[in-house]
Formats: structure tokens, C-alpha cells, sequence
């Protein structure tokens, strides 16, 4: 794979160290959230990226570059898998679909939080039938993170619900020091709690299932808007996940 890093951040260098482990080559990079993405949105290095030597972009940057940086990549007929949180894909969604380039938009990438994903949905249908027990969720961040509650936060909420018929399931927000994310889902009843719990230890679990996701996008050779569930689910069924 050849690889357009958009987002030289943390999240950024972790992908790039796995692309290399993984033997992919990485053909450009541009900046941090600072410098070099105001160059590329301004066009003085955007009209430099040559769009044949590029496979796949990674745009790991923040909900206010996202919606504009974007939409440039797939112009461009760039394959796109989006890490950033806290904007509106819709846009983007449509997009995809008009110019045939595939697009993969997640807030998480980490393989722990799709099985979570999958696990919080059957306890939240299991229960659904006892209304003592209440859901709810408390997410830890590093104090760096912008969005709140986090988007891995909102879809875990949006699952339960979907599952059990309920509403508006509360989320707790805490930005602390250097956590890589956190995520506890708790139903609390009278006398007793049961609690589902992913925590991340390092960025590099996202950035395996980030560039996991990648080769599947290519190998698949699907076009439009993709999900990481799309992913999971197709790596689940074939039993393949390498």
C-alpha cells in the first residue's frame, strides 16, 4: 500500500510505524493540526500530491480540518479512511458515492471496542425486559481531546438503545491527563451491576485496526462509504483478520 498520512500527530506517527512493520511505504505526510495542514487546505502542497502514487490517505486531524480536507482527498480520487471525530460525515458520505472512491469514517479502530460493540447490544437486549436496570456510560480521555462525549462514547449509547428500546442513555465525560481512551458501560440495577469495560493501553491498538481496515478497503475492492463494521464483519465470517 501507498500510503498519504493527513495529520502528523500522534495518531499520525503511531500508523506509520505499523504501515512500515506491515510493508506498506508511506508517500507523503503533512504536518501536525498546526502548519502543514493549513498548507494543505490552502492548496500550496495539495496540488503536489500525486494522486496516482496514492493508495490510501489516513486523515487523523481535528472535526474543523476534517469536513474541508476530506472532501480535497476524494476529489482527487484518494481512497480515504477518517479517524477524526466530532463532524459531520454526510457530506463526505455522498460524496464517496458520486465519485466512486471508497471512504471508511470511524471513530474508533480498536478491534477490543467493535467485539464491546457487539457484546454491549445482546446485555442491553437481555435486560431490556427488566427495566430496574439503567444504563449508562463514563469515558476517560487525555486531557488533549477536543470532542465530548467521545464518538466511540455515543455510538456504544446509540447501540444500547437501538437494542433495548430506551432513551437517551447518559454519558459522563472526563478529560485527564494521558489516557488513550476508556469506555465503561454500566447497568446499574437495585442490588447489583453489571459492567462491560474497554480500556486502551497504548494508540497503537488503533492504529493496527486503522491500517487492518485499510488493506481490507483495498482488497475488497468496494467503492462508496464503508464502516469498521463493515471490517469486522466480513473478518469475523471468513475467519481472516490478518
Amino acid at each position: 500500500m501507498r500510503a498519504l498520512l493527513v495529520g502528523y500527530g500522534k495518531m499520525g506517527k503511531a500508523i506509520e510505524a505499523v504501515l512500515v512493520t506491515r510493508g506498506h511505504t508511506v508517500v507523503g505526510k503533512f504536518g501536525g493540526r498546526e502548519e502543514g495542514e493549513r498548507d494543505f487546505l490552502e492548496g500550496n502542497r495539495a496540488e503536489g500530491v500525486d494522486a496516482a502514487r496514492c493508495e490510501m490517505a489516513f486523515e487523523f486531524t481535528a472535526p474543523e480540518a476534517a469536513p474541508r480536507l476530506v472532501p480535497l482527498l476524494l476529489s482527487k480520487k484518494i481512497p480515504v479512511l477518517s479517524g477524526s471525530t466530532g463532524w459531520n460525515i454526510d457530506a463526505a458520505t455522498r460524496q464517496a458515492v458520486e465519485v466512486g472512491v471508497p471512504f471508511l469514517h470511524s471513530a474508533n479502530f480498536s478491534i477490543g471496542v467493535a467485539a464491546m460493540r457487539r457484546a454491549a447490544a445482546a446485555l442491553a437486549a437481555a435486560l431490556a425486559p427488566f427495566r430496574e436496570f439503567h444504563p449508562g456510560l463514563v469515558e476517560r480521555h487525555h486531557s488533549a481531546k477536543r470532542d465530548a462525549p467521545s464518538g466511540t462514547a455515543r455510538v456504544l449509547a446509540a447501540d444500547v438503545e437501538h437494542a433495548s428500546g430506551r432513551r437517551d442513555v447518559p454519558i459522563v465525560s472526563l478529560r485527564q491527563g494521558g489516557v488513550p481512551g476508556e469506555h465503561t458501560l454500566y447497568f446499574e440495577g437495585e442490588d447489583e451491576t453489571v459492567e462491560l469495560v474497554h480500556r486502551a493501553r497504548s494508540r497503537a491498538i488503533f492504529a493496527q485496526g486503522a491500517v487492518r481496515a485499510a488493506e481490507w478497503m483495498l482488497r475488497s475492492g468496494r467503492s462508496g462509504p464503508l464502516s469498521f463494521d463493515d471490517f469486522f464483519n466480513d473478518a469475523s465470517r471468513r475467519g481472516d483478520a490478518s
